[in-house]
């Protein structure tokens, strides 16, 4: 006894449950658009911003630097330094609520200024009051951990290792 195959409708079936998968599938992309389900995420700024040992000084000191690019608007960023071996204390974390931080602008910290509660003008020099509790001076020869975070984005602008000398 001989079985005969027939494929006749294997191709119909295969081409309908295409169909339906290609139509389910859309649906739920344009659903998803329609009803906002992706959310809404902020772009990024782009912006060059770079953070080094401040060679115009004798002092132990940094500056983060903002070389160009898109404009950080005011309470949209903050900074953080911390000791790249220690990471706690904090040595420093500076939100700015009323600056913009733009190209030409600068943010010194050096040995004997701690911290930024609000930065009053762009070329600021960190001052005492952000300073944790426990937090200390720059040491010469330490290296440190610079961040700066957009923060409606979460984008990190900066995140570098700094050796102070």
């Amino acid at each position: 006894m001989k079985f005969e195959r027939n494929e006749d409708a294997v191709s119909p079936v295969i081409g309908v449950i295409l169909m339906v998968a290609i139509t389910v599938i859309l649906a739920a992309v344009i659903a998803a658009f329609v009803f906002n389900l992706g959310g809404s995420q902020q772009k990024a700024p782009t912006a060059s911003i770079v953070a080094a040992n401040n060679p115009d000084t004798q002092t132990v000191d940094m500056k983060i630097s903002h070389k160009g690019g898109d404009l950080l608007k005011a309470g949209e960023w903050k900074v953080s330094v911390v000791n790249a071996s220690n990471p706690v204390p904090v040595y420093v974390v500076a939100n700015s609520t009323s600056l913009e931080f733009g190209v030409g602008s600068q943010i010194t910290i050096t040995n004997i200024t701690t911290g930024c509660p609000e930065i009053a003008d762009a070329n600021c020099h960190i001052t005492s009051s952000l300073l944790t509790s426990n937090a200390s001076a720059l040491v010469t020869g330490t290296k440190y951990d610079v961040k700066m975070v957009h923060i409606p984005s979460s984008a990190m602008l900066v995140d570098t290792v700094i050796e102070v000398r």
